[in-house]
């Protein structure tokens, strides 16, 4: 087969999302011929959505030494840096951007990106300046639809440095068309100019604790729109880890573990013994973090101090420790994701750690393991019965958002153990390890893009 063939296999592969088949052929390509330049490019991306972050880099970087001037610096920085993000590295992620701007500095979608690892990596100063650049660059990042003309328009409300819905699956080959405008203070905005890509408006500001100010400036915003909001920052601003311990702390069928938020100087007195202690093994993180890097079950006050000089913050959560395990001794979370009225499995985490995270775990390696994740994304309710099924739509109408997660565990009476509701937890589709996945996260997708289309007013 020539290479203008196989090229030819290899893009088509890549467009359709056949990421293993578009590899192979670009591989094929490039064995005939090595210097082809559009074929190592394609091949780095297609390694980029497989997770493959260093093997694209490999291949990304001597397409910038090219002597005969061959290929787009640009695009090729544009590659580095997604996979630098994508890969936990945002100092070298950001300057992979930069150099994307020395190129193209009007590009506002990038000048967004430096804005939002400038946020990330504490550089205020800088990322204010960027975010308020990209927007007079261009008010509206834009997600266009998969279809032409789109079905309808909505405006998706980002606020920087505010633990945002993340929505870039959601949002792919959709049938609608995605606007996305940053939130400022002290900001112009023409509202009667954004009605017109607002046919629904989600509100994305979801993380109480880093954006307490941002929901305030998110309110206003959409009240000046005069729309109604998935989500609206009224009801997020009530969905702190503390407070939705507190709401759910009656809920019939739950096992809610209070969470209170402590300012760190109450935190080191007690290690100074001169406040009285929480009672151990208890859980503490910095607010407003997620995941689990600084996240510890500490036992004593030494431990308890040790974590404190590890992790600076202003404020700490402490949770109670609940020893979960399966009769087995394995450790399971569940993860539901409620859409309006639906309440849908997104992926069951099983390890033999009590910090469980589905990622980190050794489910890869456990054909079992996958095998009944598998039967609980099929079919949840065979695993949560009535009570728990009565308890997860107790949680929702407690709860009272249009979109949000919750990640929980079923106790050895049957109580429904909830570690953490909110909207910020992530829906992807990287799945390739396990594609029995791909039809329950399928679902999800789907559940949003019905839930927005029953709110254009039209319809």
């Amino acid at each position: 087969m020539s290479v203008d063939r196989l090229f030819d296999l290899a893009s088509s592969h890549h467009r359709e999302g056949r990421l293993d088949l578009a590899e192979s052929h670009y591989r094929e390509v490039i064995g005939n011929d090595p210097t082809h330049w559009t074929a190592r490019f394609g091949l780095a991306q297609v390694l980029i959505r497989r997770d493959r972050f260093d093997e694209a880099i490999s291949w990304l970087t001597p397409l910038l030494k090219r002597e005969n001037g061959e290929g787009d610096a640009a695009a090729v920085y544009r590659q580095l840096g997604l996979a630098e993000a994508c890969a936990g590295r945002p100092v070298r992620a950001l300057a992979h951007f930069e150099r994307v701007l020395e190129h193209e500095p009007d590009d506002a979608a990038i000048v967004h990106l430096v804005a939002n690892l400038q946020q990330a990596l504490g550089l205020d100063q800088a990322a204010d300046a960027s975010y308020r650049r990209a927007l007079a660059l261009k008010p509206l990042i834009l997600i266009p639809a998969a279809v032409t003309p789109p079905d309808f328009r909505v405006l998706f409300v980002f606020a920087p440095g505010a633990g945002n819905t993340p929505i870039e699956y959601l949002v792919a080959n959709a049938p609608f068309e995605s606007n996305v405008v940053t939130v400022l203070p002290d900001m112009d905005y023409d509202f009667e100019r954004l009605r017109g890509y607002a046919d629904v408006v989600v509100n994305l500001v979801s993380d109480v604790d880093r954006g307490q100010a941002s929901l305030g400036f998110a309110a206003s915003f959409i009240g000046a729109l005069g729309r109604v909001a998935v989500n609206p920052p009224e009801r997020i601003a009530h969905t702190s880890r503390e407070a939705v311990a507190r709401r759910l702390a009656g809920v019939p069928g739950c096992r809610v573990p209070q969470t209170r938020l402590h300012p760190a100087c109450d935190l080191h007195a007690m290690t100074a013994q001169a406040a009285p202690p929480p009672p151990f093994p208890v859980l503490v993180r910095p607010a407003g973090t997620h995941g689990g890097e600084a996240f510890e079950k500490i036992d004593d006050l030494p431990q308890l101090q040790a974590f404190l000089a590890k992790h600076v913050a202003r404020h700490y959560y402490l949770t109670p420790y609940v020893d979960y395990r399966s009769n087995d001794g394995y450790f399971r979370k569940y993860r539901f994701f409620y859409v309006d009225d639906e309440i849908l499995p997104y992926h069951l985490a099983v390890d033999h750690r009590w910090k469980v995270h589905h990622t980190t775990t050794g489910m890869a390696d456990h054909p079992w393991m996958q095998a009944e994740e598998q039967a609980f994304l099929d079919d949840p309710w065979r695993v949560f019965g009535t009570a728990q099924r009565e308890a997860l739509r107790a949680v929702r109408d407690t709860i009272g958002l249009d979109y949000f997660g919750i990640d929980c565990a079923l106790g050895d009476d049957g109580t429904l153990v909830v570690f953490e509701v909110n909207a910020s937890m992530l829906v992807h589709g990287n799945n390739e390890q396990f594609p029995y996945k791909t039809e329950a996260v399928e679902r999800i997708k789907r559940a949003f893009h019905a839930m927005l289309e029953k709110r254009v007013p039209s319809r």
